[in-house]
Parts: structure tokens; C-alpha cells; sequence
């Protein structure tokens, strides 16, 4: 038996590489009743960074906070704080409490604290009431991505944001063990004695709840090898019937009469020795999930569920050499521009990601393809970047 609470709140993407406080700022205020006509990222980017307590951020925790304060509804009478302890288990419990008590997504800075997420969703063992043990299963998140179309989309109650690719992806569902592993990392923000803090802009009451426990982390395998497709779909199917996933009405929806496609490789390239495998659920309409498990062990990492079928649709590997064919692309610091010859080009023999601008979701991974000196990435929506950006605190 699984105990779930959900506020609903919608996803948008962000609107430049460093709208994430933005983008964040915005699901938030307009889950609790501000209407889209008052909610333009530019004007709420703008106020979260000329309100930042440190320099060098694009949106720091204070800077968030405020605009979130600033513009809140009269109808809504509670306020928002910064939370920054030096466990990841308080900083978990902060966000169970919010959404347990207050019903509102928080906010909260994840991988190193370069990026905002909203969280709407959390799911666990039992009702997190005070004094109760409990265990987190996993998060429900909004992850925004960069849209790099122009001009950006306009955002309303019912925009495409979240639909898969540049309009990014919705409600993915991250197990506790992706969530401390991968998500809520920590950094050192402003604590005296240097220690990792984890942040969180949420509800401002003081926690009466216990600390959370994970489920015990189910090593499927020993992690001597790269497991091989079929075993990524069993360890799927033992991942989702082990967190109760077929049980929440959109995913049974969504993997009902679904069958698993091939599953695919990711390096991760901030992580010596890290793989994941992408694994897509598919009908005859199209993906309409994706789960995510260790490719060395069978930990079951995530699912993300498809808005519509065949949102998840990404660039097969056999056409990305057709797509960049003759192709020119600018190189940095105006070197000029490369022109992609296939005949000329390695590409690698698995996906990669990492965090970075061009893509804050593992389900949104890119092909990587060198050319002498110079490496160009395909992320499988078909977008063609020459980097990854990793820089910045807040993007």
C-alpha cells in the first residue's frame, strides 16, 4: 500500500538557458491562482535576480523566495522561506512536509544546485502524519528544459510545455534512490563551516515530521558488466511493480496495453563508470512511457510518462548521420563554423548526458559524434549543439 499526494500543478518550460528560477517561480504562482497574463519570464527573471542575496547566481534561493512572496494572490494568506540544511534528509523531509501540510509545490536546487526544479508530487509507505515513520518512495517533479525555438511559446493553462523534447517533460517520477543520487545533491551556499546545504523554497512552519527512510537500494546485478537489453526490461518491469507505479491511474493508463521497445545505452559523462538504460513503452500509437535503470546494477531510477502517444518519439541512430550531413554549425568564441561530413565522423557507440543547459532531464540524452578535435552533440530530438553548458549557479 502506497500513500500519494499530487497539487497538480502545471509544467512550463523555461525560456532562455538561465530561466530555470523563472520557469520554477511561474508552475508556482500560478498554482496558487495568479493568472498566465501576469506571469512573463522575463519580468519574473528580473525580479529574482535583482533580489539575490549572492552575487554570482542567476536565481539564489532569497531571490526566488521574494518574487514568490512579492506576487503571491491575496486570496493566498501563507508565505514561502528559504530552507537550507546540511542533510539531505531534512532537505527531503522539507519537501514532504510542504507538500504533506501546505499542498504546494516547492521549489528546490538540484545537481550541485546548478538548476530549479518544482516538485508536485511526492509518493511514500504511509501517510506522513507527525510522529509516524515513513518511507519515500519517490518524487513526482517538473524538471524544466530550455525551449531554443524563437520566440519562445506562450505560456497559459493548456500550452504544450511538458509534451517531450524542446517543450520538455512532465511528472517524471524519481525513485528516493535517483533522488539522492542524481537530484538532491547539495552545495555550500552560505554555511560557516563549508558543509553541503540542501535548498529548498517552501511553506514556512517547522517541521513536526520525522526524517524520511528509503527503501532498502535492490542491486539486481553486480555491476560487473553493461547489462544487456532484455535484463533492462525485466529490471523495468520489477521497478514498477516494486514502487506500486501500475497502481496511479496515468501510468497504468499510459503502460497498459504498452510493450517495451529497445532499450538504449546512456554514459553518463559526469560520473566515472555511470550507465543508465533508457527503455520506451510503446503502442501502436507511439511511446508513451520511458523508464530509466542502472545499466550495471538494475536499480530502477525513474519513469517519465508521455503526454500523448508518440511524444516520446526521439531520432533513431541511423538517421543521425542523415541529419547533420553537410550540415554547418558554429563553433565557440567565433572560430567559425565546422561543416559535418558523414564520411568523416565517429559517432559513439552509446547516448551520454549529463546536467547542462541543453538538457536538465537523463530523458533527454544526445548522441556524441567527434570530428577531429571538435565534438558535436545530437540531442535525440534532433536539436545540434557543440557543447554542454555546465557553468552557472540557478540556471
Amino acid at each position: 500500500m502506497t500513500w500519494m499526494k499530487h497539487t497538480g500543478c502545471r509544467y512550463h518550460t523555461q525560456d532562455t538557458g538561465y530561466y530555470c528560477g523563472a520557469a520554477a517561480a511561474m508552475m508556482i504562482l500560478a498554482e496558487i491562482g495568479v493568472p498566465y497574463s501576469s506571469l512573463d519570464q522575463v519580468t519574473l527573471y528580473n525580479s529574482n535576480h535583482s533580489h539575490n542575496a549572492q552575487s554570482g547566481w542567476y536565481t539564489d534561493p532569497y531571490g526566488l523566495r521574494y518574487t514568490l512572496v512579492d506576487r503571491r494572490p491575496a486570496s493566498f494568506t501563507n508565505t514561502f522561506v528559504v530552507h537550507k540544511p546540511t542533510s539531505e534528509s531534512e532537505g527531503t523531509r522539507d519537501i514532504v512536509y510542504t507538500l504533506y501540510q501546505y499542498g504546494v509545490s516547492p521549489a528546490v536546487l538540484v545537481f550541485g544546485c546548478a538548476h530549479w526544479i518544482t516538485v508536485p508530487g511526492v509518493q511514500t509507505d504511509v501517510e506522513p502524519t507527525s510522529g509516524a515513520s515513513y518511507t519515500v518512495d519517490g518524487f513526482w517533479i517538473h524538471n524544466p528544459v530550455f525551449y531554443s525555438g524563437s520566440p519562445p511559446p506562450p505560456h497559459d493553462g493548456s500550452d504544450a510545455c511538458g509534451s517531450g523534447g524542446a517543450l520538455g517533460t512532465s511528472n517524471d517520477f524519481v525513485t528516493y534512490a535517483g533522488w539522492q543520487g542524481t537530484y538532491l545533491t547539495g552545495c555550500n551556499y552560505d554555511d560557516p563551516s563549508g558543509s553541503s546545504q540542501f535548498i529548498s523554497v517552501c511553506d514556512p512552519d517547522v517541521r513536526d515530521l520525522e526524517l524520511p527512510r528509503r527503501r532498502e537500494k535492490q542491486f539486481l546485478a553486480d555491476g560487473r558488466r553493461i547489462l544487456g537489453p532484455e535484463e533492462a526490461i525485466e529490471f523495468s518491469h520489477v521497478g514498477l511493480s516494486e514502487y506500486d507505479l501500475l497502481n496511479v491511474e496515468h501510468v497504468a493508463t499510459a503502460i497498459a496495453d504498452a510493450q517495451p521497445g529497445e532499450p538504449q545505452v546512456v554514459l553518463r559523462l559526469d560520473r566515472p563508470n555511470s550507465y543508465y538504460y533508457l527503455v520506451p513503452w510503446r503502442t501502436k500509437a507511439g511511446i508513451t512511457a520511458q523508464t530509466q535503470v542502472d545499466a550495471r546494477f538494475g536499480v530502477f531510477e525513474s519513469l517519465h510518462v508521455c503526454e500523448s502517444p508518440g511524444a516520446g518519439e526521439s531520432l533513431p541512430r541511423d538517421a543521425v548521420l542523415k541529419l547533420i550531413g553537410s550540415k554547418a554549425v558554429d563553433l565557440l568564441e567565433d572560430r567559425g563554423q565546422l561543416v559535418i561530413f558523414p564520411e568523416a565522423v565517429c559517432l559513439a557507440p552509446t547516448l551520454v548526458w549529463r546536467p547542462c543547459w541543453e538538457s536538465w532531464s537523463p530523458h533527454l540524452p544526445f548522441y556524441q559524434l567527434t570530428l577531429g578535435e571538435h565534438t558535436i552533440y545530437v540531442r535525440i530530438d534532433g536539436e545540434v549543439f557543440t557543447q554542454l553548458t555546465t557553468a552557472g549557479r540557478g540556471v
